[in-house]
């Protein structure tokens, strides 16, 4: 909280300096309502399958909404991202799924089965568009299936994988998204047209030290050479004012969190809560290496928040959200 907090101020973003600690306010009151209430209404099947119906309606009704962008609902100065809260109800479907299916995984129609089950999150959010949301989902789904499965299901699904890549490609996305992806692969290209941004994040890297230039004294990020620096790209502007020992330290916290979830899933017996903690513990990870690759210019550019570090209400409170849930799943005896 506090480095993020830190860099939104020392962006001179003071606007959303207080958002984000309004933010914050609201993600902690929900990481301590699990206290008080009992988490176990979310998983029974009644509770579940009223959040997958209610996270899929709102997705339905984006499609619908006036004006081109899709992915977001405003209120006044605030806006909400039904994709974000989606994903507890993407979670329970992996983590019934895991449960009830984890021997048979092996057998192609139960893999392409996981797959159906997803897909609906997959074409809804795609069709918003936010490729970028689209892909975490995937990488959520297909790492945590991908413990389960044989060497020639791994080979089978590498083949699909290809040709999937080649329809995607050819029939999804946008002229610009294909531009980002060729620029990152060709580099140096055409550094200020559309390699700007990744040119940018290089150049931010290559002009800071082990210890950074100071907070406050950013050349590229504060005065808005950076694009997104409050956002996507707050990690290398965090880089650049603290250096690379600014990273560590978020890295070594989040390692922290990390060892924490994979306690939780160690000692935890129940078979349900086992594999939502481990859906969790796929998308933390996931989702800390996506960001840090991207930050560091090492992945192409798709559009994701730095967890507990990007300005943005929706995703820090579901994952604040989130983490309430997992520590009341922690005190779990059974």
């Amino acid at each position: 909280m506090l480095i993020s907090l830190t860099a939104l101020f020392s962006l001179a973003k003071f606007d959303l300096f207080l958002k984000q600690t309004l933010f914050w306010f609201i993600g902690f009151i929900l990481f301590f309502s699990f206290k008080f209430f009992d988490y176990r209404l979310i998983f029974e099947r009644y509770q579940s399958f009223f959040i997958i119906s209610f996270s899929l309606f709102l997705l339905f009704i984006m499609l619908f909404l006036p004006g081109r962008i899709k992915s977001w609902i405003n209120f006044g100065p605030f806006s909400f991202q039904p994709s974000e809260f989606s994903k507890l109800a993407f979670f329970i479907i992996l983590a019934n799924f895991l449960s009830y299916y984890y021997l048979e995984l092996n057998k192609p129609i139960y893999f392409f089965l996981s797959f159906f089950l997803i897909s609906p999150f997959l074409i809804l959010i795609s069709l918003q568009p936010d490729f970028g949301m689209v892909f975490l989902y995937l990488l959520i789904w297909f790492f945590t299936i991908i413990f389960f499965l044989s060497k020639r299901t791994i080979l089978i699904l590498f083949v699909i994988f290809l040709i999937f890549s080649l329809i995607f490609w050819f029939f999804v996305l946008k002229d610009y998204q294909k531009k980002r992806i060729a620029d990152f692969i060709f580099s140096l290209k055409n550094p200020l047209k559309t390699e700007y941004n990744l040119r940018q994040i290089r150049l931010s890297l290559a002009t800071s030290s082990f210890f950074g230039k100071g907070v406050g004294n950013s050349e590229i990020g504060k005065y808005g050479f950076l694009p997104s620096a409050h956002t996507d790209f707050i990690l290398t502007f965090i880089i650049e004012e603290r250096g690379y020992f600014g990273y560590l330290l978020y890295s070594f916290l989040f390692f922290l969190l990390i060892k924490e979830l994979v306690n939780f899933f160690t000692f935890n017996k129940n078979h349900l809560f086992k594999n939502f903690i481990f859906v969790c513990l796929i998308y933390f990870l996931v989702k800390f290496s996506l960001t840090s690759l991207i930050n560091f210019g090492a992945f192409p550019i798709i559009g994701l928040p730095v967890p507990f570090l990007s300005y943005g209400g929706s995703h820090l409170i579901f994952d604040m959200w989130l983490l309430g849930i997992l520590i009341s799943i922690s005190k779990e005896k059974v």
